[in-house]
């Protein structure tokens, strides 16, 4: 039975109910049917990264120890999503390399140079999503192509929490995705131990946890 249907026969069932269902704080089958026709419209809307209510982190272990984490300042991006069917979705996303804060202005400057992200020749760091699969409730394997540092490969992360509500009178989803990557599969070998690759100066292995808030373009 398609959406259409399902809402026809709901609005029909609740005009035939409309007196019992006022008792329970609703004010008749116009304001119902209005309420059917906003959870509607979700399917069919586009959504843009809220810069201001997301975060896009990472962490990366030091000196065999303790991690330490940094994060971006901007970043921008789209989501195409039905919340009937979130494996069918599409995930855009694009980060600004150059906006690194590690909290130490020293720290920035050097994670920007040469020795790590050389944000001069690579100024961008983008995810294209290519199939979802669902794992558990609520769970799903995000495939995508992750372009960082000059070169292009397969990453797949964990998306959870996908969620669909409203933000200032418009709709709007919000989503966690987290992956990690081996920064020397993408020519970042800088204090890399070739012996020990995450107990050296710094680890190969970078964790990058994405939880955006997107609204309806």
């Amino acid at each position: 039975m398609n959406r259409t249907t399902k809402a026809a026969l709901a609005a029909s069932a609740l005009t035939l109910l409309g007196a019992p269902l006022l008792g329970f704080g609703l004010s008749g089958t116009e304001t119902t049917a209005e309420a059917i026709t906003s959870n509607q419209s979700l399917a069919a809307s586009e959504y843009a990264i809220d810069q201001v209510h997301s975060t896009v982190l990472f962490k990366i272990r030091h000196g065999g120890l303790a991690y330490f984490y940094g994060h971006f300042d901007s970043f921008s991006g789209s989501i195409n999503i039905d919340p009937d069917n979130i494996e069918d979705a599409k995930f855009n996303f694009t980060v600004d390399i150059d906006s690194v804060d590690t909290n130490n202005i020293k720290r920035d400057e050097h994670v920007k140079s040469a020795d790590f992200f050389n944000s001069r020749q690579y100024p961008k760091a983008t995810f294209e999503s290519t199939a979802i699969e669902q794992v558990s409730d609520g769970v799903y394997d995000l495939k995508g192509k992750f372009s960082f540092h000059g070169k292009t490969l397969p990453v797949t992360a964990t998306l959870s929490d996908v969620s669909f509500g409203e933000q200032r009178g418009s709709d709007a989803i919000g989503f966690h995705a987290v992956f990690s990557i081996k920064r020397s599969d993408y020519g970042i070998t800088k204090y890399v131990d070739a012996n020990n690759p995450e107990d050296g100066g710094l680890g190969d292995t970078v964790q990058i946890t994405v939880s955006c808030e997107a609204v309806s373009k």
